[in-house]
């Protein structure tokens, strides 16, 4: 029996189980020891130890001085454990902590798995974490500096990533069809929206801002991923070629399945140009966790592969450059006529959102498919 626990603790990717088991030890020891003041940090925290750093350098001794900047230093980890404790943890109902635990264990999972976004690459997803939680914390602190006294609860950037991983993991799996609450049956890219209302509703306008939070720090991600500028996907021209519509979709497991054929095709969603693309973590990284390097491709909404222009889009071409030089028209036709050849080969490519997966965590159950026995990224 502990075996088996031992076991399926070991099969989370890394990633997920350090969150999942450090946000229950957490949760520990707020509710046992009282132990909030020392896992979270707030823009009153950091000014705090400033105007200590500051008094301690006019009227201290070096000893003192040197002693005081390595403790405020250290108490930096703050800005980590922030992360670990869930906004449920402080309510009456502590139930919602273990919920909101439940949940970012379930996306963060399944963006992490093999069979996820990032196919199981543990620096990648690591620094999709350390990105995107750097720009939640960023956020909070000018918030909390705009509202001033107006501020009228404490943020929790756990509620944040959990939104963030939330609009992340809706972007990449569109069209699976979910329960939201277990009630209400939606397509996963109308989560995010949904999950507005719920906390507009439930916790007020402190959990609506923590959820927009979230959101617009995985968006800011998906642009770098994608290597365009916010709202890049509203610009004319921004798609380039128009694609046939291919009637294969993906499966979020382990094979393809042919869902767009037995849904309505107008009801299915395409990936916007900030979807594509795959970000990679640099290499510092992957040398300080001593994993293999040439285990990713860096890719852009641009290109498929380092130096290879993706036939299927491009960016967006300014007037004069459509009555540019010969030779810059006889590249638009090579790249039209790449187009058609390897019009099957850009879906494997691209990381194309467009399916059911046929299974909801949140309930719902979609019958119709039938797998083709592909292995999705493999």
């Amino acid at each position: 029996m502990n075996n088996a626990l031992i076991d399926n603790i070991k099969s989370i990717p890394p990633v997920t189980r350090f969150f999942t088991i450090s946000t229950v030890l957490a949760c520990l020891g707020v509710t046992s020891f009282e132990a909030f003041p020392k896992l979270y940090i707030n823009l009153n925290a950091v000014l705090q130890d400033y105007a200590l750093v500051r008094y301690v350098i006019q009227k201290g001794s070096t000893f003192t001085i040197l002693r005081t900047i390595s403790l405020v230093v250290i108490g930096w980890y703050r800005f980590v454990t922030s992360f670990l404790v869930p906004s449920g943890i402080m309510s009456p109902n502590r139930i919602n902590a273990l919920f909101d635990t439940y949940f970012f264990y379930t996306f963060s999972n399944h963006l992490e798995a093999y069979e996820g976004k990032f196919k199981g690459n543990f620096p990648d997803y690591l620094w999709f974490i350390i990105l995107c939680g750097t720009c939640i914390q960023i956020s909070n602190l000018f918030l909390d500096a705009v509202a001033g006294d107006y501020s009228p609860a404490t943020y929790f950037p756990h509620e944040n990533l959990l939104a963030c991983l939330t609009y992340v993991w809706s972007r990449s799996l569109k069209n699976a069809r979910i329960n939201l609450l277990g009630l209400v049956p939606i397509k996963a890219y109308y989560l995010p929206l949904g999950n507005l209302i719920v906390k507009l509703i439930l916790g007020g306008p402190v959990a609506l801002i923590d959820t927009l939070v979230g959101i617009l720090s995985g968006y800011l991600y998906l642009c770098v991923q994608s290597n365009t500028m916010p709202l890049y996907n509203l610009l004319s021209g921004a798609y380039g070629f128009r694609k046939k519509r291919n009637v294969e979709g993906q499966r979020v497991g382990l094979t393809h399945i042919d869902q767009r054929a037995s849904s309505n095709l107008h009801d299915f969603i395409e990936d916007s140009i900030y979807d594509k693309g795959y970000l990679k973590a640099p290499k510092w990284l992957y040398s300080l966790l001593s994993y293999p390097y040439h285990t990713s491709v860096r890719t852009t909404a641009f290109t498929t592969a380092p130096g290879k222009v993706n036939p299927g889009i491009r960016r967006a071409v300014l007037p004069q450059q459509q009555a540019g030089p010969q030779h810059y028209q006889q590249q638009q036709q090579q790249q039209q006529q790449q187009h058609h050849h390897h019009q099957s080969q850009s879906h494997s490519h691209s990381q194309s959102t467009g399916s059911s997966t046929g299974y909801s965590w949140f309930g719902e159950s979609d019958g119709a498919f039938k797998g083709k026995g592909h292995r999705l990224g493999g």
